[in-house]
């Protein structure tokens, strides 16, 4: 590892573009959580720290992720704030205390407002040592990469099966921070693009697939997974694309701006229901996280699908802590809402 790798660590998605302007290679810690190989035993260790049994379980991967992978001064640890969990900010004090490393509070505009989020993105850049010149530019180079994401999501619904809802979340999911490197990041995208087109030679439309959009946070368990062993596949990850940030923007700010997880409900799920619509779903398996402000987010979807007649079925389903395999309940829910759709 070159002694010149500067890592920026965050809590959700916030601008890559300027990280990677400033010279830092971007990394988000809820990948880093829910792809250990022992996810459940950083919860255990966040516990022992001090950490209640009642907080999310995604604040206490994040804090003993960061606890393990900081190493080195010139790092910097990045809690966003507003537009995501409130817990973030007690973390970032506890992490900097306990590490010393150089953090930064991050709260997207509540207003939503493309002059508000301009200022932001500024300061941003400013406390990272780069300007928005030098981030548009980094935007620039990364729209052939995010339509290539475009595409595998286009796939995953346009045929059902050739992209599994578990890829088309591994990819989506993973642009948050291109895994740490953009470039392998895309060289590896377009091999796995590659190997969908032969797949798509040998692809054959299937009445018994029941297509799922999945609306919610990234799940904590193998919920796709289990949809796919049970011939269910999922066509539409609402967050996921988000992250990908798939669009046409003509600059950083009117990217951000339209970028739904850290807004409303409503100004989500308004979004989130065209997608359902235009992809023809069967179903709707709403992932709510436990002790997350964001459970009661489902009233407001109920209320929107009565409002719009939307009368496709919905499930809603929590999950808490991570495990490499769903329990008998939540299984015995979820077959049995796929074998009524």
């Amino acid at each position: 590892m070159s002694s010149r790798e500067r890592f920026a660590y965050f809590t959700t998605s916030v601008p890559i573009e300027i990280i990677i302007a400033a010279g830092y290679k971007p990394i988000d810690l809820n990948n880093r959580f829910v792809s250990s190989k022992t996810p459940i035993s950083l919860v255990d260790n966040a516990e022992s720290f001090g950490f209640p049994g009642s907080c999310c379980a995604w604040i206490k991967g994040l804090f003993s992720v960061m606890s393990d992978i900081f190493h080195k001064e010139n790092d910097l640890f990045i809690a966003v704030t507003e537009g995501d969990c409130s817990n973030a900010k007690v973390l970032e004090e506890i992490i900097a205390s306990k590490t010393g490393i150089n953090s930064y509070i991050f709260a997207y505009p509540a207003s939503r407002d493309q002059i508000d989020m301009k200022k932001t993105l500024e300061q941003l850049a400013n406390f990272l040592g780069t300007d928005m010149e030098a981030a548009e530019k980094i935007r620039m180079e990364l729209v052939p990469l995010r339509e290539k994401l475009n595409k595998i999501d286009g796939l995953s619904y346009l045929y059902p099966g050739l992209v599994t809802g578990l890829e088309n979340h591994y990819w989506l999911v993973s642009s948050s921070d291109m895994n740490g490197d953009k470039k392998v990041f895309e060289k590896e995208l377009d091999v796995f693009l590659d190997e969908i087109l032969k797949r798509k030679e040998r692809w054959q439309p299937s009445s018994e697939i029941k297509k799922i959009a999945f609306l919610g946070v990234p799940p904590i368990l193998p919920v796709h997974q289990f949809i796919e062993d049970k011939k269910g596949v999922v066509v539409y990850n609402e967050i996921q694309r988000e992250f990908a940030m798939i669009g046409k923007y003509s600059s950083l700010e009117a990217q951000y701006t339209e970028y739904t997880y850290p807004y409303s409900a409503r100004f989500r799920f308004e979004k989130a229901l065209n997608e359902v619509q235009k992809r023809n779903v069967d179903g709707i398996i709403h992932y709510v996280q436990s002790f997350c402000h964001r459970q009661i987010e489902d009233i407001i979807l109920r209320n929107m699908l009565k409002e719009k007649n939307i009368s496709t079925p919905v499930l809603t389903i929590e999950g808490d802590k991570p495990s490499f395999q769903i329990d008998g309940r939540l299984a015995t829910r979820i077959e049995a809402f796929l074998e009524t759709i």
